[in-house]
């Protein structure tokens, strides 16, 4: 008990320096990890309209474009590439584990970035501490989960539209509540959804909306199939003529095939999925079939990251000699 008193009170204490920072400044620049994910997405935004709600002025900016998969929540044009302002009071980076993976912007803007103070929201496990204020709790299900524990804290008014984008991290993150959540998540989700958060529209984009063609892709890859070790590790290997086969972008394929399909066969440790995407790259994912592995193990030999039951990451090796680390790691617990 003491324990979980003591990190409580960390948190508590963290909350309470974001907050200052929060109420002493103006100027803010907000961002997720630039291959954005629902959790990175929703927390970014939900922070840029939180603080423009409590007349704070933000830029919240993106590397790479949104996926299309997002754009029904009608707020992708308010994401930017290129950092307009000069002078910021405080730069929020969320649900990142590192800095390097908001991509080249501290390297294209040393100015900023070397003399701004940075403040991490996150929740992944291995986060490197590289904020000047850390709220990282690795036992939040999400960083959307551990960002509305910050706004209740403030006692301001949290919006619909801030709601619904808080609700849909979550549900993003643990998968629509399969993994990686505690009671309080489910708290928190309660007094979303009291807050009109948009449930509905969530599930229906997320999880009741698949085309035909990608459904064809499923059936591709589960034909497909790739086994190792006897069974214990399935996964689908899809490359950029595999892709275009079925007319489908690389960035426009959400994460149902490895998280519906791939994770569910009976018998199975844990899934992975091998994509290439439009330049050349491959990405890669993971996720743990039930409890005892982690996989985020094999997502950090790549210079990805995650959580113990998911994680991803990009590389430039071949297929073949990542299929070898994949089947050779021992990632049980």
């Amino acid at each position: 008990m003491l324990l979980k008193y003591t990190k409580m009170n960390e948190t508590q204490q963290e909350i309470r320096k974001i907050l200052a920072v929060i109420e002493k400044w103006q100027n803010f620049l907000v961002m997720g990890h630039k291959s954005v994910d629902g959790d990175a997405y929703g927390s970014s935004m939900a922070l840029y309209f939180y603080l423009q709600s409590i007349g704070k002025n933000v830029e919240v900016i993106n590397e790479l474009p949104i996926t299309p998969l997002f754009h029904f929540l009608n707020i992708h044009t308010e994401v930017h590439k290129a950092i307009e302002g000069t002078k910021f009071d405080a730069i929020f980076v969320c649900d990142c584990g590192e800095l390097s993976l908001i991509g080249k912007y501290p390297e294209l803007h040393p100015d900023i970035f070397e003399h701004t103070p940075i403040v991490s929201i996150d929740h992944h496990n291995g986060n490197k501490m590289f904020g000047d204020y850390n709220l990282v709790d690795t036992k939040s299900s999400s960083t959307c989960e551990l960002l509305y524990d910050l706004m209740e804290e403030n006692k301001k008014e949290i919006t619909i539209q801030v709601a619904t984008l808080l609700l849909f991290g979550i549900i993003r993150d643990t998968n629509c509540f399969k993994n990686s959540i505690r009671p309080h998540t489910l708290e928190v989700t309660s007094k979303l959804i009291a807050l009109q958060a948009e449930y509905e529209k969530i599930i229906f984009h997320s999880y009741k909306s698949e085309k035909l063609n990608y459904l064809q892709l499923y059936g591709y890859v589960l034909e497909n199939l790739t086994s190792l070790k006897w069974g214990k590790i399935v996964g689908g290997i899809i490359t950029q003529e595999v892709f275009q086969r079925y007319n489908i972008k690389e960035t426009e394929l959400g994460p149902q095939l490895i998280n519906e399909v791939l994770s569910s066969l009976d018998g199975a440790d844990f899934a992975f999925l091998i994509k290439e995407t439009d330049s050349g790259d491959i990405k890669l994912s993971f996720r743990a079939r039930r409890d005892g592995f982690d996989v985020s193990r094999i997502a950090r030999y790549f210079w990805g990251g995650g959580h113990i039951q998911s994680g991803g990451a990009y590389t430039n090796i071949s297929i073949e000699e990542i299929l070898k680390v994949i089947e050779e790691m021992d990632v049980r617990m």
